[in-house]
């Protein structure tokens, strides 16, 4: 991701020049290698982070349906308050990410100790805005600064949701069953555990005991349950942390990497104008919680059947 620096342009020009670095920074960034020189930075504290941002993925998903009801009620200021709300927990390949956004896409030299809305208090549109008060710059700055929280906070969600199509795919292959989550991934393998572990002690040898338990099948026990589940996310979570590796070059090749980072661009031009149309949505965030309700409702299915 190494380039030149670049210079920033005159504020009428500089958000289309930032439309016209979108697709150079996806190539370079969003490419197979590009992901995996990015997601490099996973190794680590990311994988600590990667459960717990699992955890707190639907009250973050729910504190933006809230904050978009408020704004289609008229209370914009609840709605704004909410928006700035960030429970996902920041990790070392997010801030790749927003640094690239910012150096390459939105022409923002980096410098010690400056934060995000530091760098975009400088940027042409707020700096050069004369009529504007130091604290309205800085609303605007810090305001633009929370979308890209919100933009870099999508990742987590698609890496869920990537996270989830595996565990389908794995849940279909090998037992033929829909499985969008360890609700229902971890029931499914520990009775095949439990299965094979009583056919192997079965009295008579594996082979009568495949018969008898072909006809009377057992069942793992809660606590075994519980036991798969844990393992399952810990192995989830590590595979939550690289699964960009795999998105990133699929979102590129159907253009969604491209209409989400122009949308930010867009979402960041309102922020800096001052407009109060609607900021960002990371819909993704809501797309990630069909498979929770997939996988709940599975679970509670095969619990009541």
């Amino acid at each position: 991701m190494q380039r030149g620096a670049i210079q920033p342009s005159e504020p009428k020009d500089y958000f289309a020049e930032a439309r016209a670095r979108v697709d150079g920074h996806i190539t370079s960034t969003f490419s197979l290698a590009g992901s995996a020189r990015l997601h490099r930075r996973a190794l680590g504290l990311d994988i600590l982070c990667a459960p717990l941002n699992v955890v707190l993925a639907p009250l973050h998903a729910l504190l933006r349906l809230i904050a978009l009801l408020f704004r289609a009620v008229r209370l914009r200021r609840a709605a704004g308050l909410l928006g700035r709300v960030h429970l996902i927990l920041p990790t070392r390949t997010a801030r790749a990410v927003e640094e690239g956004l910012l150096e390459h896409v939105f022409a923002l030299p980096d410098g010690p100790g400056r934060s995000i809305a530091d760098r975009f208090a400088e940027a042409p549109p707020l700096r050069d805005g004369t009529s504007l008060s130091e604290d309205e710059t800085r609303r605007r700055a810090e305001r633009a600064a929370a979308t890209i929280k919100t933009y870099t906070g999508t990742r987590s969600a698609v890496a869920e949701m990537t996270t989830a199509l595996l565990t389908i795919c794995f849940g279909a292959w090998l037992f033929h069953r829909l499985t969008p989550g360890m609700l229902s991934l971890a029931p499914a393998l520990a009775d095949s555990y439990a299965m094979d572990a009583a056919i192997g002690n079965f009295p008579l040898g594996s082979g009568l005991g495949g018969l008898w338990y072909g006809a009377f099948p057992v069942g793992a026990s809660p606590l075994a349950i519980v036991t798969v589940a844990l393992m399952l996310i810990v192995s989830a979570a590590v595979v939550t942390a690289f699964a960009g590796i795999l998105a990133d070059p699929v979102q590129t090749r159907l253009g969604v990497h491209q209409a989400r980072l122009r949308r930010l661009v867009t979402a960041v031009e309102r922020d800096m104008s001052g407009s109060d149309s609607v900021t960002f949505a990371a819909r993704e965030h809501l797309y990630a919680r069909v498979f929770d309700i997939a996988d709940i409702a599975g679970g509670l299915f095969r619990h009541f059947r």
